[in-house]
Order: C-alpha cells, then sequence, then structure tokens
C-alpha cells in the first residue's frame, strides 16, 4: 500500500521532471529558431571587367575581279566558293582577235627593222664617200636624219607589239591575291567588258577584320584609362557555340565618325586566320582588354534571386533582419556580379540561406571574397534550404 507521504514525493518529483522537460524545449524552440546563413559584406572597389560586343566578321580585302581587256569566257578554271592563291589562273577568255593583233604589230616591226637596217647601210655609204669628198656634206646629214627616224619607227612598233602582247596575256584572269572565291562567278559564253564586268569576287581569308560598336561614352573611358590607340591590343573572340577563338585581336582602325544608324563608333579589329574557321559574314562576340570599372559594388552570384525578370537580394537591416531589395544587376566578373543599382556600400547581403531568414533571427556567418572565389561552385549551399 502507498502511503500518503510518499504519493506526495512522487508529484514532487514529477512536477520536477515535467518543469527540466519544459525547460529543456524551450532551449531547443530558441535554437531551432535561428536560422543559419552565409553573408558578405559589400565594399566599393576598383573592379576589372571585361566588356563585350556583338561582331561580324568581314574580309580585309574584297573586290571583284574584273578583265583587262574585252572578250568572250571560253574557259573557267575554279568554281565559286574555291580557295585560290595569289596568281592562279582564274578565267580564259577568248583571245583570236588579240593573236592577231600581235601578229600584225610584230609583222609591222619586222618591216620597220628592215628599213631601218637599209639606212643604216646608206648611211655608211655616204659617210665613206663623204670622206673622199665624192658627196655633198649634206647628203650625210639628211641620211643620218633618215636613219633617225627610222629608228624612232622601229621602236614605236616594238611599244605596239608590247601592248598587243600584254593584251593577249590579259586573256587569261588570274587572281590578284589569295583567298576564296564568291558563289557570284559567271558561266562560260559571258562576254566580259574590259574594267566593267565583274568575274568572280574574291575575299581575302588571312588576316580577317571583326567589325562591331561601341558607344562614345566607352570609348572615351577605355581611352582615358589607357591612352589614345593603346587600347584593344589583346582582344579575344567567342564563337557562336560558346568556344573561343584561339588567336588574339587587336585593333586597326576606329571610325571617328559616328555611325548614323545606331549611333555608335564603328571600331575594326584584326584576327590571325590561318585554319581559315571565321568566315566572312559569321557573328562572333569580342571580348576586350580588362577594364576597370571604379567603385564598383560586387556581390556573390548566388546571392542574387530571379524572379519574373526581376532581380532580388536579402541584406541584413540595422535590426539584424532579413530585408528584400531590387537590384539592377550590371556585368558577371567570375563568381561575382556588379550591381549598378539598388545596394549600397556596406551592406551586408545574405548569400546562402535567404530563403528561410525573412522574419527569423539569423546565426550569420561572415564569408570573405576568398571564401567566395575558391568555393566550387556558384550555387545555393544547404543552409538557403
Amino acid at each position: 500500500m502507498i502511503k500518503k507521504g510518499d504519493l506526495f514525493k512522487l508529484g514532487v518529483t514529477a512536477l520536477t521532471v515535467a518543469a527540466l522537460l519544459t525547460g529543456c524545449g524551450a532551449q531547443q524552440g530558441a535554437q531551432k529558431g535561428a536560422v543559419a546563413v552565409n553573408t558578405y559584406k559589400v565594399q566599393a572597389e576598383d573592379t576589372p571587367v571585361k566588356a563585350e560586343y556583338s561582331g561580324t566578321v568581314t574580309a580585309t580585302d574584297k573586290v571583284p575581279v574584273r578583265p583587262k581587256i574585252s572578250g568572250r569566257v571560253v574557259e573557267k578554271y575554279v568554281q565559286g566558293g574555291q580557295e585560290v592563291t595569289a596568281g592562279q589562273a582564274l578565267f580564259r577568255l577568248d583571245s583570236r582577235t588579240y593573236d592577231a593583233a600581235l601578229a600584225q604589230a610584230k609583222a609591222n616591226q619586222a618591216q620597220a627593222a628592215a628599213n631601218l637596217a637599209n639606212q643604216e647601210l646608206n648611211l655608211r655609204r655616204y659617210q665613206t664617200l663623204a670622206s673622199q669628198d665624192a658627196v655633198a656634206q649634206q647628203i650625210v646629214t639628211d641620211q643620218e636624219a633618215a636613219t633617225a627616224q627610222q629608228q624612232a619607227v622601229v621602236e614605236a612598233n616594238a611599244a605596239q607589239v608590247d601592248a598587243a602582247q600584254d593584251n593577249v596575256d590579259d586573256t587569261i584572269v588570274y587572281a590578284p591575291f589569295s583567298g576564296k572565291l564568291n558563289v557570284d562567278d559567271v558561266p562560260i559564253g559571258t562576254f566580259a567588258t574590259a574594267g566593267s564586268t565583274a568575274l568572280v569576287t574574291i575575299s581575302s581569308t588571312n588576316p580577317v577584320f571583326v567589325e562591331f560598336s561601341i558607344s562614345e561614352s566607352e570609348y572615351l573611358q577605355m581611352t582615358k584609362q589607357t591612352g589614345a590607340g593603346s587600347w584593344g591590343d589583346h582582344l579575344l573572340l567567342r564563337l557562336s557555340d560558346g568556344s573561343t577563338y584561339p588567336y588574339e585581336g587587336r585593333v586597326v582602325q576606329v571610325n571617328h565618325g559616328m555611325d548614323g544608324n545606331s549611333g555608335s563608333i564603328i571600331v575594326k579589329a584584326v584576327f590571325d586566320n590561318p585554319d581559315n574557321l571565321l568566315i566572312p559574314g559569321l557573328y562572333a562576340t569580342v571580348v576586350s582588354d580588362t577594364q576597370v570599372q571604379r567603385n564598383a559594388l560586387a556581390v556573390p552570384q548566388r546571392a542574387v534571386q530571379q524572379t519574373l525578370g526581376k532581380y532580388y537580394i536579402s541584406i541584413i537591416d540595422s535590426d539584424g533582419k532579413a530585408q528584400t531589395k531590387e537590384v539592377t544587376p550590371g556585368q558577371k566578373v567570375g563568381k561575382f556580379w556588379i550591381i549598378t543599382d539598388g545596394l549600397s556600400d556596406g551592406d551586408t547581403v545574405i548569400v546562402d540561406g535567404y530563403q528561410k531568414a525573412k522574419g527569423a533571427t539569423l546565426d550569420q556567418h561572415l564569408l570573405t571574397k576568398t571564401d567566395i572565389e575558391s568555393s566550387s561552385d556558384t550555387t545555393t549551399d544547404s543552409t538557403s534550404k
């Protein structure tokens, strides 16, 4: 049988255990209410950035190949789209008329040469007779003039032969430089007019230009930072498949007049193209030399939240509570994202755990720039889940 005193002791013990359990539960509840977050303190600093521009590949040289003489195309040695080298034969024009003109010029030259030989013989004969006082000196003088005149005729005929030979040679049309032919080559039978008819268009392939546009303010900023004419010496090129072109380029031409259509300054950069990977008309992204953005505010990329086309960042306010702010992101630099609007120097940004941070007590762990850069990826870790 349990006595009354024993019942009292059991009641006191039960109350004590209940009080202890209640205290432990309260303590565990308080610990559970604190949300662990990783934070990063934003500091304004000059940040190296890479500027990117949409560019188009163009040939450094692109010309229509026109014949120097007129004639009908009777033979083609190439087809449109073919790679050719400087001096390679492309077309042959009908040469019959020019062959006949060359033969006539040579005949005239031979006749003139024979007449000159006869005049020179007469001159020597008169000079001998004049030395013997057999003829008047005036006859010798007249013969010298006739010989000189015939010499001029010979030289004129020689020039006509050279011109006729050039016409014959020009019936073969050659590539002016190494490059690639367009597919606008004319068919056999086309009558080509000297200096007018384009037989084919040829474009150089190595090197090539990449043409892109920059704003006036960007141009002024870059030239002030690096000195006029010295920026753009180490350009990179990102192709449409995401790969980086293996050769660096450099700026060779800047159109200081504003482009009337886009209001931008046109820039041309030259890139080596030994493998002919870059072809005219190809689109690529030009990545400029490293520039410096003054007093930039950069945050870890994984701290930026995107919803319905808008960007947000969670910061810790003066009361130690999480507060969401809409921001305007700029350029990504490594694992950071430069914020151009909506953020202030000295703000503490929640990097991980912002999903559960609103209205909760925060257990903060401050990350350094080195922590962010050495992290394995830019995704949210387990504290944000």
